[in-house]
């Protein structure tokens, strides 16, 4: 029975911690968003752009918001396999994203696929490793 609380128990800290790098985009916290990470991280968002610990994700996604006026990420059917102090797991995307009046006023709605190794340390679970998988992405104009 305590292998169990101690999976559900797990099983909730990885999906918060997958949770909060969302939240932490939407709220423009870098410092929240850096602290998903493991320090040794890496992180491929795809064409060819790979990142090496928390900050350089949080110094990469700080330049591709700074267009956008408000940003909703939300994060969703997440599928967890725990190993141990290890996890891999599974999330779906789906971002939408306001841009300032002066870069447009569109509205991009992204949406993809997370797939993750996380790793328990110290500070409790962080993401060692994510892929995004992009699986489409628009830009709608601004009404007239």
């Amino acid at each position: 029975m305590a292998n169990s609380i101690r999976e559900q128990n797990d099983r909730i800290a990885i999906t918060d911690v997958i949770n909060r790098y969302g939240t932490t985009i939407d709220a423009g916290d870098y410092e929240g968003l850096a602290n998903c990470f493991a320090p040794d991280s890496v992180t491929r968002y795809g064409g060819g752009r790979e990142f090496r610990g928390g900050e350089e994700v949080a110094e990469f996604v700080r330049g591709m918001t700074v267009d956008f006026v408000a940003q909703q990420h939300l994060l969703g059917n997440h599928e967890v396999a725990l190993d141990g102090d290890r996890a891999t797991a599974t999330t779906y995307l789906h971002a939408t994203q306001v841009e300032r009046e002066e870069a447009g006023g569109g509205v991009v709605v992204t949406a993809g696929i997370y797939r993750d190794v996380l790793v328990r340390t110290a500070d409790g679970w962080r993401i060692a490793e994510r892929e995004l998988e992009g699986l489409w992405r628009e830009r709608r104009e601004p009404p007239s």
